[in-house]
């Protein structure tokens, strides 16, 4: 792919993941756990994203999809893990839809 450079790419995204994480726990110990989880999500799903190129060396993917992010690189979830990721997978759907 013409001017895709991966390692830019990679690092934009861990910075997303980084700003999300500080939110989530901004938000936590304001006691907006809701939202906090949203940006637990986001943190996620932006350093899954990060992998995901470092793993397939193609841009990320637009889905939300935890899971599908997982299955497309080479780690592998524990059932407590992936039981996370289920339960934040709700938690985004609530918080984005009331």
């Amino acid at each position: 792919m013409p001017g895709f450079n991966i390692q830019k790419q990679i690092d934009q995204w861990k910075g997303g993941a980084t700003e999300a994480l500080e939110t989530a726990d901004l938000l936590i110990e304001k006691n907006k756990i809701s939202f906090g989880l949203f940006f637990c999500h986001l943190a996620i799903e932006k350093i899954l994203k990060a992998h995901y190129i470092r793993c397939t060396e193609k841009l990320a993917p637009k889905t939300h999809d935890l899971e599908y992010l997982f299955q497309n690189t080479d780690l592998l979830l524990s059932l407590e893990q992936s039981k996370l990721l289920d339960f934040l997978m709700l938690y985004q759907l609530e918080v984005k839809i009331p």
